[in-house]
């Protein structure tokens, strides 16, 4: 058998024989729902390395959701210090470098950077992985070893960030679908199972911008319908989100998923993943609800539709409107009514 090492002086060097065992570094210092997307790579990865050790590198509100990316094998966390998460401060120097000097000690012969900003890169170059491989960005190039051409951003983000693995001699198929496992999920699935009630239906009338936002009015008058039917309203999102449902007329009947979890977003995640259907605006529940399979409708209004369309390994449909003024209730709900299958929803009895 012939085997060698990564050379990274020879970024576009071909295996011969069977690819030796290889201690991998995935880089997703991102948002959630480009995590989601970054879980599409980790099977292939698998498949390709075997017996790899696969590191996974993210934010750390993200890192319940990472340990959930199919073959990885341990996630390291922290913040960015240029960057800030949803709903937290900036980074701060020390911890990151801390974590920069983890992932040194652990001598990665290959990176992955899911996104590769400079800065990213520049970290990423900073754990003395030997090769690192990028999509070329705005001064990006002397940090990685292998530079590809920039991402076409009228092209599905999976479709571009599948050219990461292609330096790699793997096959990527035509239509990547992002997946996650629920399997870390069992204990909080079965607590939270009790309290979602029998047909739970996702909601999350959220998004980054609230100008993209649907008026909560017409979120209230489907959860209402939905309701009739025989479904059980499930609201997603922070404690102040929900607070605006509950506001606006949001019935004690429904569940809200601030006080049937423990507020991490582990259980979040569960309850997603329990979930029937799911209706949301372009953000990070609607990517995890699509990645483990749950039927989801995204409103992109507006959006980039083109980019970010739901990718999961469910069904999934699309509203797309350029402002969210107008969209009503029965618009959302002909669109749910759309989606193929048994789970498409039809009037309980």
């Amino acid at each position: 058998m012939s085997v060698s090492r990564w050379d990274a002086q020879r970024p576009h060097q071909k295996y011969e024989g069977t690819p030796p065992t290889q201690r991998i570094l995935l880089v997703s210092l991102d948002n959630l729902g480009d995590l989601v997307f970054a879980s599409a790579l980790t099977p292939l990865l698998r498949e390709r390395y075997p017996e790899a050790t696969i590191t996974l590198w993210c934010k750390q509100y993200t890192a319940p959701i990472a340990g959930l990316l199919p073959g990885v094998t341990r996630v390291e966390s922290a913040d960015p210090f240029w960057d800030r998460a949803p709903g937290r401060p900036s980074g701060r120097f020390i911890p990151f470098a801390q974590s920069v000097m983890r992932l040194r000690r652990e001598q990665f012969e290959l990176a992955i950077l899911a996104a590769a900003p400079w800065r990213t890169a520049a970290a990423v170059a900073a754990t003395g992985a030997e090769r690192r491989v990028g999509l070329a960005r705005r001064k990006n190039g002397r940090w990685l070893t292998d530079v590809l051409p920039a991402e076409d951003v009228t092209q599905p983000v999976l479709a571009e960030m599948g050219r990461l693995l292609v330096p790699l001699g793997i096959t990527v198929p035509a239509q990547l679908r992002y997946r996650l496992d629920v399997g870390p999920l069992a204990d909080r699935r079965e607590r939270i199972r009790t309290e979602v009630g029998p047909r739970p239906v996702a909601l999350h009338p959220f998004a980054s911008k609230r100008n993209r936002c649907v008026s909560i009015v017409q979120w209230i008058r489907m959860s209402i319908e939905l309701s009739n039917r025989g479904y059980d309203p499930l609201w997603i999102g922070s404690g102040e989100e929900l607070w605006e449902v509950r506001r606006a007329g949001g019935s004690a009947d429904w569940q809200y998923v601030d006080q049937i979890g423990d507020g991490t977003l582990a259980d979040s995640a569960a309850a997603l993943s329990l979930a029937q259907l799911f209706v949301g605006h372009d953000s990070g529940p609607l990517h995890i609800a699509g990645a483990f399979g749950v039927p989801v409708v995204g409103l992109f209004t507006p959006g980039e539709p083109a980019r970010t369309f739901p990718q999961g390994v469910g069904p999934s449909r699309m509203l797309v409107r350029p402002s969210p003024d107008g969209v009503t209730a029965e618009d959302m709900l002909a669109v749910l009514d759309s989606l193929p299958g048994d789970r498409s929803l039809k009037l309980v009895r």
